[in-house]
């Protein structure tokens, strides 16, 4: 007995270091190559790439089609996954792979049009291939196959059972198309502000900030509804988009005498990286860029000559069109006085848990009907309703013209690549070394009749049709102004222009604070750059804390020790949110408590967590606080007592500190943000155990917060826990007067394999606020190249 123990032992343990050691050397065949020679076909001649400490491929070649080939290898040897996913995600194939579970996801994606917008984008790129930019398109995605054709399946391929199918120009444009989809707030938005102006009228929507005539069409009478727009960011495998900072300062107003760049894009949490940075070099052409993963051409970078940086722009370019059926034919809808017929198509979504959906589609002059897929409009009128999004009324030209921007040798080559943008909207900052700075709206901004209430339900019948779109030439922007700097956070658009341009934009808080530092003083270096992108301080908020103060007198210290001490906290504080800080902590919490107990009420709890997923919850909070007669204030539950300001912010304040002691003890000394406040960078794969383990990044305390520019934000939340889900993607600084040596950081590293020495080396640098460089000097670059990969033709 005991021998058959012995033996049965030693052969489990065998067994099990067996299988130990195939699991690990399957995972180091995971491991990227970073050095050696690399055979790959179509190259004219050999490709060298040097990766710096830090994992950023320098690629140098004879030319652009070698150099753009090389780089399609890499990117997908390094973000494969995330790749696929994206155009999974545009095109509505999510299912595929996922089940069920994502099937809704798709339905919407397929009602968009997008996958069919990318087909007939892939067959107008294929009518004539033999201009530049199309053949860098093409030596990118020959170099992405040569790399799924050569590889073993990635472990997350294998995991997720995703088959290896090639990459195709249609793939280009899906994945630049669903970056256009991101930027699209209007599309949360909208359906909620109609339901609210609709059950209570538009003096509810004026204290957010959402002014103009409310459409009259038919209802319905549930007003509480799931949204598969407010939660569609919790289904999604790449999260979205949302903000961001840029500006330039002058020659006169930096210490170099050359032009300062800055930019810092906010995005949603994620891992991989949503920025790839590679430098290319060939006679002609030299360019440190970030790329989103499937995409040839740099969405922001610089030459030796010129740079750029992207915010959101939030212009409102979609509207929703309650559409009149014909009562005879309900094939028809009128508009403009004239029965229009519907358009059909048919979509097939395969799903892997169940059998294959077959969904048709309608859509009207305006856009797809999107009512057939949203459940949120079934709560507004039982009209079809319709999507008209600028974005699908033109041509997608985005390659063409991120191709432009990176080859532009001049700020005149820049303003007319930046005039083509049509959707989505953004704000583009821009340096040169000829001491130029400028800002541009660049979008196709609507006319719309006066009055009209674009942020609600619109008549189809035509009454509130758009009128056109306004020339380029009558954006708002800035070309070299007097006060030497330009800037976006993501605010509403102004200059000299007599035209309103109505959107989604953010509150001023980071616009304010950028304004307070260039006001400060009057010469800027790059370090100055840095401390501004890191800054953490949010002066709004502290206003806006007392104003909340100023509306309980007393009742801090009529309650307790602790209450009178928090009230000093809050009352002390200057809006800062550093790891030790305790005012962010229970300005939070209270803030939370004062909107719920405001809205909650009349909108239901569903839709007050859509409210606070809006940009215009953010936009109106100091208005509604200071707002003593807002209709939000009475709480409609409470039959015999009017509520006030006074009464919803008193009882909110003494919620908040029992809340804390309950979480934290009755020291409010050790309520401190890094206990509250934290960064997980997280994974696709990383969202189940135990793979968190090993694809996700953290949590690590962190500073910053809400709109502060260093963005760390948050959804408020009634547990008082922070988890950080959006953040800058990258914080980039360049000075003029070394081109040559930009400073930039990751919030995790350039690969997306986690067996990578890339994965998340920089996340440490990122949390410390810490830079490094964005080399160019090839003699720099080959001193401090971690490894060298040759890519020659092959024999």
């Amino acid at each position: 007995m005991i021998r058959f123990l012995r033996n049965f032992f030693l052969t489990l343990f065998f067994l099990v270091a067996g299988i130990v050691i195939l699991v690990y050397l399957y995972f180091q065949m995971q491991k990227p190559v970073y050095s050696g020679t690399q055979e790959i076909s179509d190259l004219d001649s050999s490709v060298v790439t040097y990766f710096d400490k830090f994992g950023v491929p320098h690629i140098y070649g004879k030319n652009e089609e070698d150099v753009f080939r090389v780089l399609g290898y890499i990117h997908a040897k390094e973000r494969l996954f995330q790749m696929d996913m994206i155009r999974r995600v545009s095109a509505g194939r999510l299912s595929e792979i996922f089940g069920s579970k994502t099937l809704e996801a798709d339905k919407f994606f397929r009602m968009l049009g997008i996958n069919r917008r990318a087909d007939e984008s892939a067959k107008a790129f294929m009518q004539n291939t033999n201009v530049p930019w199309k053949k860098d398109v093409l030596a990118y995605i020959a170099g992405v196959n040569q790399y799924i054709e050569k590889r073993r399946k990635r472990f997350e391929f294998l995991l997720l059972g995703i088959p290896k199918e090639k990459f195709t120009v249609k793939d280009i444009y899906l994945i630049v198309d669903y970056m256009s989809y991101n930027f699209q707030m209007g599309i949360k938005t909208d359906p909620l502000m109609s339901r609210i102006g609709k059950k209570w009228g538009q003096k509810y929507l004026n204290d957010l900030g959402i002014k103009g005539t409310v459409t009259e069409f038919d209802t319905t009478t549930n007003y509480n509804t799931d949204s598969l727009l407010t939660y569609m960011d919790d289904i999604l495998p790449v999260k979205i988009w949302s903000g961001s900072n840029s500006w330039a300062v002058s020659a006169e107003r930096s210490k170099s005498g050359k032009t300062l760049f800055e930019n810092d894009t906010h995005v949603g949490v994620q891992q991989p990286a949503v920025w790839y940075e590679a430098h290319l070099e060939c006679p002609g052409f030299g360019f440190y860029g970030s790329f989103l993963a499937g995409f040839p051409f740099p969405a922001l970078g610089h030459s030796r000559v010129h740079a750029w940086g992207l915010t959101i722009l939030e212009n409102d370019d979609l509207d929703f069109f309650a559409e009149h059926v014909n009562p005879a034919d309900t094939t028809q809808v009128l508009i403009n006085g004239i029965w229009e017929n519907l358009k059909y198509h048919t979509e097939i979504i395969k799903v892997k848990d169940s059998v294959d959906i077959i969904m048709q589609c309608r859509s009207t002059s305006h856009g797809p009907i999107c009512s057939d897929v949203l459940p949120e409009f079934k709560a507004l009128t039982k009209s079809p309703v319709s999507l008209c999004w600028t974005f699908l009324k033109f041509p997608d030209n985005l390659p063409e013209v991120t191709y432009n921007m990176s080859h532009a040798n001049s700020i005149v080559e820049f303003r007319d690549a930046v005039s083509m943008i049509s959707a989505p909207g953004l704000n583009v900052v821009y340096a040169d070394i000829h001491d130029n700075i400028a800002w541009y709206s660049a979008a196709k901004f609507v006319k719309r009749r006066t009055g009209i209430n674009s942020n609600t339900l619109l008549d189809g019948s035509g009454v509130d049709d758009w009128l056109g779109f306004y020339d380029f030439k009558e954006n708002p922007r800035a070309e070299n102004p007097s006060r030497g700097v330009v800037l976006s956070a993501n605010n509403p658009p102004s200059d000299d222009s007599t035209h309103y341009f109505p959107g989604y934009y953010l509150p001023a808080d980071r616009y304010i604070r950028i304004n307070q530092f260039f006001h400060s003083k009057k010469v800027f270096d790059l370090r100055d750059m840095q401390l501004m992108n890191t800054d953490g301080v949010n002066v709004l908020a502290a206003q806006q804390a007392q104003i909340m103060l100023k509306k309980m007198p007393g009742v801090a210290k009529l309650k307790s020790q602790i209450h009178e001490r928090a009230a000093e906290i809050l009352d002390h504080w200057n809006g800062s949110h550093n790891l030790t800080d305790i005012a962010p902590v229970i300005y939070y919490k209270l803030l939370y408590h004062v909107l719920h107990d405001a809205f909650a009420d009349e909108i239901g709890e569903k839709d007050f967590d859509a409210l606070l997923k809006t940009h215009a919850q953010k936009s109106s909070q100091k208005s509604f606080l200071l707002n003593d007669s807002s209709v939000w204030w009475d709480n409609i539950n409470s039959k015999h007592i009017r509520e006030n300001e006074t009464k919803i912010i008193s009882d909110a304040f003494d919620r908040t500190i029992t809340e804390l002691i309950e979480q934290f003890g009755p020291n409010p000394e050790k309520w401190l943000w890094k206990k509250v406040h934290t960064l997980e960078i997280e994974h696709l794969v990383g969202k189940q155990k135990p793979f968190d383990n090993f694809f996700n990044i953290g949590p690590y305390p962190d500073y910053g917060g809400i709109e502060t520019l260093n963005n760390q934000s948050f959804d408020l939340n009634k547990n008082g826990v922070y988890k950080v889900n959006l953040a800058p993607a990258l914080r980039r600084t360049l000075d003029f007067a070394d081109p040559e040596n930009a400073y930039s950081v990751s919030p995790s590293g350039q690969s997306g394999n986690f067996m990578s020495r890339y994965y998340h080396d920089q996340t440490r640098m990122y949390i410390n606020g810490s830079v490094r460089k964005e080399m160019m000097n090839k003699k720099e670059i080959e001193t401090n190249s971690n490894s060298k990969l040759t890519f020659v033709p092959l024999k």
